[in-house]
């Protein structure tokens, strides 16, 4: 029997198989470190915007290195999935060895834009954090079900953190919980798609969520993170911070883009990641892209 890792790629050009095996789609995700430069109002100032940049290169590049090893361990599995089967290493269209030069590439590349920028070591720090966190994820929680969510969600909550270490200002709790809700909201709405592929069949955390239960979750998430959220907005933090009485407006932006996703996964049934249907829907992109336009007015202008 021919083992798909010894297969020779196809025409298919070799850059474009690299470039799917560092998944660059999913580096939208990091555009979460950019949130500190927007809600520490420095969005004006070149330095900041630079140093901030920067961060989502060094997150971007440790997250495909974290994608690489993720798909070499679980290449036997993704080969009986409908959709990952056609991920370069488990249509055996490059090899294991050929990926772990990728990524030793990736990380090289995030340690020298690292050292370039002259980020503190908690920032370092950070990202050790994420690559240790993501290796547990991958060869143990994420067989664990809650705790693979809450793995996702920490994820992003860290990402955030170098962003705020970036431009040297600290995170506040405002900035990690809403950003820790709303992770959770959508890993439980992924899994939740998982279900409707897999049927609990494949990766084991599954076995422990039913339709039911993440329904009934992704409720109470969303109204934790809408009541947070309207919370914010009038709390005396964000009237010091941004000096406006109307940002409780952005609220109905905020229960808009939540409903949309909901409904996305629950009545469309829309499979993928969050990150794939924020990519590809457009009445998601048309609140998001209002969210900011009305914030950007009250806290900017």
């Amino acid at each position: 029997m021919i083992d798909p890792d010894e297969l020779t790629p196809p025409a298919r050009g070799r850059l474009s198989l690299h470039l799917a095996l560092i998944r660059v789609p999913q580096w939208s995700k990091n555009l979460f470190v950019l949130a500190p430069l927007f809600f520490s109002q420095q969005l004006f100032e070149p330095h900041a915007v630079l140093e901030a940049i920067a961060a989502v290169v060094v997150f971007s590049l440790v997250a495909s290195a974290v994608y690489i090893v993720n798909d070499v361990a679980d290449r036997e599995h993704d080969r009986q999935h409908p959709d990952k089967a056609s991920r370069p290493l488990a249509a055996g269209q490059l090899r294991p060895g050929e990926a772990y030069v990728t990524l030793t590439v990736a990380l090289a590349g995030s340690a020298a834009v690292t050292l370039f920028v002259g980020y503190r070591l908690a920032f370092a720090g950070v990202i050790l954090s994420y690559l240790v966190m993501n290796l547990a994820y991958t060869f143990w929680l994420k067989h664990v079900p809650l705790a693979d969510v809450f793995v996702i969600g920490s994820g992003f909550v860290l990402r955030v953190v170098a962003g705020s270490l970036a431009i040297g200002v600290f995170p506040t709790s405002w900035i990690i919980l809403s950003t820790g809700l709303l992770a959770l909201f959508m890993a439980l709405g992924k899994r939740r798609a998982d279900l409707e592929v897999e049927d609990g069949s494949g990766r084991g955390a599954l076995a422990g969520y039913s339709q039911g239960f993440i329904d009934v979750s992704l409720g109470a998430l969303a109204a934790a993170i809408i009541a947070f959220y309207a919370l914010f907005t009038v709390s005396d933090y964000s009237l010091e911070q941004f000096g406006s009485e109307h940002l409780y407006l952005t609220t109905f932006p905020v229960v808009a883009g939540l409903l949309r996703y909901l409904q996305a996964v629950m009545v469309e049934g829309r499979f993928g990641s969050p990150t794939e249907i924020a990519l590809r829907d457009r009445p998601l992109q048309l609140i998001v892209a209002l969210w900011l336009a009305i914030f950007f007015v009250f806290a900017y202008v």
